[in-house]
């Protein structure tokens, strides 16, 4: 097995930007990599708002299978306090990845469809770990 796991209990008050990067190294050229984040995300303070929570290998998203990502949606009046957090779980792999060092970026920003304005984004909680798992695996099955 060849798996890495990296961890962080404080938070970030981003709203467009990378996170968190994990350097991993893959050992072969025709396997997949599984990513996972587990954390505490929000969105908070706006109306109509939606972020984009991602994953980038080298700077690039995943083409194949696609994207690994997850959005958070506000779309209730502002005057609704919707200041707190939930845990979320971000997962999928890539197949598109070449052997050797790898950096694994979690980032945050605008949501690719809709035309829906920038959320007010938080991502951790300094109670809580959040993490960042890869695991180097076989391809899926054709």
């Amino acid at each position: 097995m060849n798996w890495k796991e990296c961890t962080w209990t404080s938070g970030h008050n981003t709203d467009s930007g990378q996170i968190y990067s994990c350097d991993f190294v893959k050992k072969n050229t025709n396997s997949a990599l599984h990513v996972y984040f587990a954390g505490n995300l929000k969105i908070y303070d706006c109306t109509g708002c939606c972020s984009r929570w991602y994953f980038t290998f080298n700077g690039a998203e995943c083409s194949s299978p696609g994207s690994i990502d997850g959005v958070f949606y506000i779309g209730t009046p502002s005057n609704v306090n919707h200041n707190f957090y939930n845990h979320r779980h971000i997962e999928g792999h890539c197949t598109n990845i070449q052997k050797g060092k790898v950096r694994v970026g979690f980032w945050v920003g605008k949501c690719k469809r809709g035309g829906y304005k920038l959320g007010n984004a938080f991502t951790g909680w300094h109670n809580a770990v959040n993490r960042i798992f890869i695991e180097e695996v076989p391809r899926a099955q054709q």
